[in-house]
């Protein structure tokens, strides 16, 4: 399925094969595609380039800048040496707006982790929930806060550290540090969320997800509609812009 160019740092794959496995067989080799979108389980790698599909929580833009070329022998993809190691942090911070700003300070600064996720009250407490960090962890969150969960990839020890400078650029943000075991509990459980739909709709409830991506200057706000739960998350931030993306749970009509 996978021919990889180790030299060059490219796979080239067949359009139609699944984001999915070609990541596994890329690991199986030592190589990543990095951050995947979400349902990457089933996703063409053609849909994933015709819709620069976003990824979870990866900094940047989206999976369209992982293509290098396309030809009658298949499309090459960019891929990545599998990372030695990787260290996480989980900061709070007083509200959504602010952790934006958190976000456009870290783009800008080239401070980015490569997966950088913020979320305000309501989807920190659902990601909280799927990790299964404990209920005085999510009890730490005031009604405003919200929560950014990073993680950093690389050579042993520069992980860490990048982290640590991620963290340390936020104080004059208000920003409070809760640690690794929060962020890497829900990088070993990132999935359960996304996969919680079908349970969802089956039970009466749909769940959707909206994005949009806005530069730093544009407003920022998402209206709740009567009867309707929605969390709101940011994430894909470079030094323009950023994702949103919102999560609403209502009854099935």
């Amino acid at each position: 399925m996978v021919s990889i160019d180790r030299t060059s740092q490219l796979a080239r794959v067949q359009p139609t094969a699944a984001l999915g496995a070609i990541e596994l067989e890329l690991r199986a080799a030592g190589w990543t595609l990095g951050p995947l979108p979400e349902n990457s389980e089933r996703m063409p790698v053609v849909s994933a380039v015709a819709t620069d599909a976003s990824s979870l929580a990866g900094s940047g833009t989206g999976f369209l800048s992982r293509r290098y070329d396309e030809s009658s022998q298949g499309l090459r993809l960019r891929i990545l040496p599998m990372p030695e190691a990787q260290a996480g942090c989980a900061v709070l911070l007083p509200d959504f707006t602010r952790g934006i700003e958190a976000l456009r300070l870290l783009a800008q600064r080239d401070r980015l982790p490569e997966e950088a996720l913020l979320l305000d009250r309501n989807a920190a407490g659902l990601w909280l929930s799927a990790a299964e960090v404990g209920s005085q962890t999510e009890s730490l969150l005031r009604p405003e806060d919200a929560l950014l969960l990073m993680v950093a990839q690389g050579v042993s020890g520069v992980a860490s550290e990048r982290i640590a400078r991620a963290a340390a650029t936020l104080t004059d943000l208000g920003a409070e540090t809760l640690g690794q075991d929060v962020a890497q509990a829900w990088a070993a459980t990132r999935e359960r969320v996304v996969t919680a739909t079908p349970t969802l709709l089956a039970a009466g409830w749909e769940f959707e997800r909206r994005e949009a991506r806005r530069t730093w200057s544009d407003p920022i706000a998402e209206a709740r509609q009567s009867g309707s739960w929605v969390g709101m998350e940011a994430t894909g931030a470079n030094a323009h812009s950023v994702l949103l993306r919102a999560r609403r749970l209502s009854a099935a009509s």
